[in-house]
């Protein structure tokens, strides 16, 4: 058997990366996506929807305080539209659909 310690390590494993889905209005989402590009490759961008302006935001946990900084300075100063309506986390068979 197991120690307790190590079987809570196991039922929490440490996140690899963060993926974030969030809608922006659709004429400003290539802007939205080379400002955060652009921001020293904190988080890597990728269109879901070009159309409904759906963005995934790829970045590790290192880096997600600066990411959701990134995004609250966007939505006030940007684009007051900006909703992250989604964390997908490591589940990469929901993020690639």
């Amino acid at each position: 058997m197991l120690p307790e310690d190590i079987v809570k390590k196991l039922e929490n494993p440490p996140r690899k990366s963060i993926n974030l889905v969030v809608k922006v209005n659709p004429e400003k989402l290539n802007f939205i996506s080379m400002v955060v590009d652009g921001h020293g490759r904190i988080a890597l961008p990728r269109t879901r929807s070009g159309k409904k302006g759906i963005l995934d935001f790829l970045t590790s946990p290192d880096y997600i305080e600066e990411l959701y900084q990134i995004l609250d300075d966007i939505k006030k100063n940007y684009d007051p539209s900006l909703e992250i309506i989604g964390d997908l986390g490591d589940n990469w068979l929901e993020a690639v659909i």
